[in-house]
């Protein structure tokens, strides 16, 4: 689940601490300005800025609950790796240097900056974008047209649809939510069935007009059999429609599920499809169904969401107001 960005914040906080850091060179020394090399471990400034605001060691350990010496070592540290004096140790209390104030200002807008930027991140009223990842034909003919409805419902969310076909790791993309079509064997995800895979001829009008009649199941062989490449199921449907061991005439391919679809209501051919699917198509008119037996194929389309993030409050009303949308589709 993902924010608005808050790099500006971010940035501006190192800019601080560097700036603060940085030695500073007369502007007329002809030696070339030296940077930092390396910034000195952030937890550092962290310690340092309990040790200012406190003005006491002993007082800045209990705020961030280690030892006195524990927070001595680290200051003493934080001097070492800058080459300056950050405090005067007093009997009772430590005052900063010159070098000390000049760093505690920027080390105090620099953590009030962070603080504002985790209060923005954590802030529940805050805008989210959540990552909705989708199959192209799944995306364009069925969740498309739902998604205005979602931030209808939840004008705190908003979202972003990608279509892809790829393989879904929660780890390494920047993914909330996944629709995968398959039978519900992916690693490392949650798993929620969105709708069953049942499975029905359908063709354009026009085809039905024009072409041979579609009076049996058996009468499909006269026309073009549409199909994906990855596996049909034109063979357990004439099965179960008592017309097994027929010879296909001829049949188009295609790699995606939507453009077969897409053939289909140009008229050319028949297609195997699913409700989710074909659903705007059949409401629109411009496929029907010349049969109405349906065949199970044991797979479906299926939520996906990362184990550890699936119950954040975007995430688990998106897979609420999804599952009630495959529900009322199927």
């Amino acid at each position: 689940m993902t924010k608005p960005p808050d790099e500006p914040l971010l940035s501006d906080a190192a800019a601080l601490v560097s700036e603060a850091v940085a030695p500073r060179v007369a502007p007329s020394d002809p030696r070339p300005l030296r940077r930092a090399a390396r910034l000195p471990p952030l937890n550092l400034f962290r310690v340092f800025d309990a040790a200012a605001r406190n003005g006491n060691f002993t007082t800045a350990a209990e705020e961030l609950c280690v030892t006195q010496s524990a927070v001595s070592q680290q200051i003493r540290q934080l001097e070492e790796l800058l080459e300056v004096r950050l405090f005067r140790r007093m009997p009772r209390r430590v005052e900063l240097t010159r070098e000390g104030t000049a760093l505690a200002s920027a080390v105090g807008e620099s953590m009030a900056l962070l603080v504002r930027a985790c209060e923005r991140i954590a802030d529940p009223k805050a805008p989210v974008v959540l990552c909705v990842n989708a199959p192209p034909a799944i995306a364009s003919r069925w969740l498309v047209s739902r998604l205005k409805r979602f931030m209808q419902l939840h004008p705190q969310f908003k979202v972003t649809l990608l279509a892809s076909n790829d393989p879904v790791d929660f780890d390494r993309q920047d993914i909330d939510v996944a629709i995968r079509w398959g039978h519900g064997d992916w690693p490392n995800a949650r798993i929620e069935l969105l709708a069953p895979d049942r499975l029905f001829p359908v063709c354009s009008p026009a085809l039905l007009r024009e072409g041979p009649p579609l009076l049996v199941p058996s009468d499909i062989i006269r026309h073009t059999l549409l199909q994906v490449v990855n596996g049909s199921f034109w063979g357990a449907w004439f099965g179960a429609a008592g017309a097994g061991g027929l010879a296909f005439d001829e049949t188009l391919y295609f790699n995606d599920a939507g453009l077969m679809l897409d053939a289909a209501v140009q008229g050319q051919g028949v297609a195997l499809a699913s409700r989710l699917l074909a659903e705007s198509d059949l409401k629109a008119g411009r496929l029907v169904r010349p049969f109405d037996l349906e065949i199970e194929t044991g797979a479906g389309f299926h939520v996906l969401t990362s184990p550890d993030f699936s119950e954040k409050p975007a995430v688990a009303e998106f897979r609420r107001w999804i599952g009630f949308e495959g529900r009322e589709s199927a």
